[in-house]
Order: structure tokens, then C-alpha cells, then sequence
């Protein structure tokens, strides 16, 4: 596995937030975390990104990664787009960019990847000179997602990147993340809603106050009754017709 975590454990002073998750990512794959507000989600893949002290233990291609080494993570190639986005409104468009670029030494290799996101994200490259908080939300996530895949990551965890986005843009989204794994880019994907999650991914783990309640296929958690009931409004995923894009 690409990554290993084992009896990770991460509080907040005296406030236990996550207790002992375990959990893999193969190469190339798209696994999900759901579960609802609270439950530990965001706190587990800050805990991996280095942002937060943790026990247990968390390995990336067999390399223990250290608590609180974010800077190293990053360059041992796992790169973070956090909830909220993080983009730097005071700063263009294009310089929030080339800080995807920072820990990279191929200059022009690095010049090229820029120019492939423009290419990507058109409205990126038509904005490229203004503010990036003049940005709506949705090209503020295109933003924030481009200049994390400008740092050449081999890991991309991904925190609720639909969040408070018009259903068009989540769709767009959801879709740009399952293009990433056909790049062959493996993926952590922490998400609320969980039926477009569940979708897209490989695999899930279901969290529930910091604790893995239950992991497996995407859609064979898709389609357990309790789970569709309690987080998929009632409906299993394999009811519904097939989406026309």
C-alpha cells in the first residue's frame, strides 16, 4: 500500500478527536472518508499532511511520516487541499499558483506544469493577474486544487472540496477528482456527501466520533441498508439510473 496508517490517535488538549484509525491507500486509487461533522474527518487527513501532532503510527511507502512535518510531507509527495480552500486572496492568481511550485528545483518543468493547468482551468489563465479573492468559489477550489497538483504530488488528500459550492460546481468537481485517478494520481477524498462520494471512490471508510465503524468498496457500502438509510437519504446507490454525466 501507498499509504499506512495504524492506531492513529490525535487530540485536542485533553479532547480525543480520533481513537486508533486504521487505514490503506493503493496506488492510484480514489478511497473516501464520510461521515458527518465531527467525526474526525478533517482531523485525520491534517494528522497524515503533518499539520497536527498524532500516536500511532503513518507510513508513506513504508517510510514512517513524522507528527508535525508538513513541509516534509510535502516534498515526500503528499500534498493537501484543505477545507476552506487556503487560497491567498491578497495574492494573484498566478503567484497562489507558483506557490504550488516552491519545493520543486525543475524550473522548466515546473514553468510547464503551470502552463498545463492554465490550459486546464481556462478561467485560471483569463484571471491569472487579478486578486485571487475576487474569485467565485468554485474557481476559488480550481485554484486551490491546481496549485496543490503544481507541487507533482503523489498523494493528493482532498478536504470537502464541494463544500459550499452550487450544485454545478460539485458536480464539477467530482468529476475533475475522477479524472486525477485516471492521471493515475491516488487520492484521500474527505467528503459530507457521501452519495457523489461514494460514487467516484474505490473504497471508504465510514467515520463516526474519530472511530472507523465500518470500511470496504465504494459500493458495497453504497448499497448497505444502513448506510443508505442514515447517510444516503434512504436510497441505495444501485437504485438510481445511471447519471448522464
Amino acid at each position: 500500500m501507498m499509504l499506512s496508517v495504524r492506531g492513529l490517535t490525535v487530540s485536542y488538549g485533553p479532547i480525543g478527536a480520533v481513537h486508533g484509525i486504521d487505514l490503506e491507500i493503493g496506488a492510484g486509487e480514489i478511497v473516501a472518508l464520510i461521515g458527518a461533522n465531527g467525526a474526525g474527518k478533517t482531523t485525520t487527513v491534517k494528522a497524515i499532511a503533518g499539520l497536527l501532532p498524532f500516536g500511532g503510527s503513518v507510513t508513506l511507502d513504508g517510510t514512517p511520516l513524522r507528527p508535525g512535518a508538513a513541509e516534509r510531507n510535502l516534498r515526500a509527495g503528499i500534498a493537501l487541499v484543505p477545507e476552506g480552500r487556503g487560497i491567498l486572496g491578497r495574492m494573484t492568481v498566478e503567484e497562489n499558483l507558483l506557490m504550488g511550485t516552491y519545493c520543486r528545483t525543475d524550473r522548466r518543468a515546473a514553468a510547464a506544469d503551470l502552463a498545463g493547468m492554465y490550459d486546464r482551468f481556462p478561467i485560471l489563465a483569463d484571471r491569472r493577474a487579478g486578486l485571487a479573492s475576487l474569485l467565485s468559489g468554485g474557481e476559488q477550489q480550481m485554484l486551490a486544487i491546481a496549485r496543490a497538483l503544481l507541487s507533482r504530488p503523489r498523494l493528493l488528500l482532498l478536504d470537502e472540496p464541494s463544500l459550499g459550492l452550487a450544485p454545478k460546481m460539485a458536480s464539477f468537481v467530482f468529476e475533475l477528482v475522477a479524472s486525477l485517478r485516471a492521471d493515475g494520481l491516488t487520492v484521500l477524498l474527505v467528503e459530507q456527501k457521501a452519495r457523489h462520494t461514494l460514487k467516484i471512490a474505490d473504497r471508504a471508510y465510514l467515520l463516526e466520533l474519530g472511530r472507523v465503524v465500518t470500511s470496504g468498496p465504494a459500493r458495497a457500502l453504497a448499497d448497505d441498508p444502513v448506510i443508505s438509510q442514515t447517510f444516503l437519504g434512504g436510497r441505495p446507490l444501485a437504485a438510481e439510473a445511471p447519471s448522464g454525466g
